[in-house]
């Protein structure tokens, strides 16, 4: 039979989590369940919001099931729009604790099981997304070059 103050202590101090640092900062889930990730600088980049459904269709295909959290430490305007995208898209996303707060991450995309994906930055796993584009007009000479130019 187990000590009933014992069991009320361990009650009382919330539940038992597994290296909750690590949960904290991956805004309440494990590094290896990660798919996809952006920082909250990124997050907050109009092109992260403008590729964001593109790259939860295509995380969709290959992974079931896709689960959204969001950082708390976002605006409120932008937690609302991803949730909104992500809803759309017939997922279920998140805002975190704010608990998760001092986190770097903004968005986190993940599943159930390990994802076996290096790296998760976004950036970096769809690059073509998020070239800068390059103007195509004429080249601008400084004041200088068209003077003895």
């Amino acid at each position: 039979m187990t000590d009933i103050n014992k069991t009320i202590m361990e009650k009382a101090a919330g539940p038992t989590r597994f290296n909750p640092d690590e949960q904290r900062r991956f805004l309440e889930t494990y590094e290896e369940r990660v798919i996809a990730s952006c920082t909250l600088e990124e997050a907050r980049d109009k092109m992260y919001l403008e590729q964001y459904s593109t790259i939860l269709t295509n995380i969709s295909e290959r992974f079931e099931p896709v689960l959204v959290k969001i950082s708390p430490a976002l605006d409120e305007s932008l937690q609302l729009q991803y949730l909104k995208q992500t809803k759309d898209l017939g997922l279920v996303a998140s805002i975190v604790s704010d608990d998760c707060r001092p986190s770097p991450f903004g968005i986190i995309i993940h599943t159930d099981h390990p994802s076996g994906i290096s790296p998760t930055e976004m950036s970096l796993q769809y690059p073509e997304l998020f070239q800068k584009k390059e103007s195509t007009g004429p080249e601008k000479r400084s004041f200088w070059k068209r003077l003895f130019g």
